[in-house]
């Protein structure tokens, strides 16, 4: 019986070479004997994830992500922000990987719950030119396909030097926003300064400082990271 190469490698000419992954990493696709049921489920997680236009993880309760899609191997293979390592996710400041595996535990033992409340946040990266966005939400069970139960949670990764999709027309709806005001929104969340989403907007500086007053006024926020994180549990 063939066994679908592990979401955790990358995909090379016509085969699949290891990833920079800690040893145990993908130690999950062993070659059993068991029915079709288990690789259905990976087959269907797989796909899943791959619809998705930014990273994302099922991370278990290891602190290993389970399956990954490209989007979010390709953010991790940069070690900029968030990696992988022997101990497990890690980001590159101490506060950062704290809250992340406060919040993965979170979301892993007590689903119910929901979102955990200090999710979303940003974390700093050195290269990149803006702040990686990263959400942490309950996933599912995977005992179907581990054969023993084996919560998740669901990492989500946004990387706006890849560019994000936002539906300005959603903005309007929600928060009341003008279309100008929703525009310098959207160019905000993808990542641009002011000044930069002014550039692109064809407004002067001073016009989309004022529209950035009154989406503050309207969507209940005072700094433009908090605006982002608002716009992001929103709009992706």
């Amino acid at each position: 019986m063939s066994y679908p190469p592990s979401p955790l490698r990358e995909p090379g000419a016509g085969s699949y070479k290891e990833s920079s992954l800690p040893p145990n990493a993908g130690s999950w696709m062993s070659n059993s004997t068991s029915a079709a049921a288990p690789r259905d489920v990976l087959v269907a997680l797989t796909y899943g994830l791959e619809l998705l236009r930014h990273g994302a993880l099922l991370v278990a309760e290891n602190g290993y992500p389970q399956v990954a899609n490209r989007a979010a191997l390709a953010i991790l293979k940069k070690k900029d922000g968030i990696s992988l390592g022997r101990g497990g996710l890690i980001a590159d400041r101490a506060s950062d990987s704290r809250l992340l595996h406060k919040l993965l535990q979170e979301a892993i033992t007590c689903p119910s719950a929901g979102e955990p409340k200090e999710s979303p946040f940003t974390v700093e990266r050195k290269v990149a030119n803006s702040a990686l966005i990263v959400r942490v939400v309950p996933g599912p069970g995977l005992e179907c396909w581990q054969g023993e139960e084996q919560k998740t949670a669901l990492l989500r990764l946004y990387d706006r030097d890849l560019g994000l999709v936002v539906d300005e027309r959603t903005l309007v709806s929600l928060y009341g926003l003008t279309r100008g005001e929703a525009c310098l929104a959207a160019k905000l969340v993808q990542g641009k300064s002011i000044e930069e989403a002014a550039t692109d907007l064809f407004i002067s500086a001073h016009t989309a400082r004022t529209h950035l007053k009154r989406i503050f006024m309207k969507t209940d926020t005072h700094r433009q990271p908090e605006l982002v994180v608002r716009m992001l549990l929103s709009v992706l």
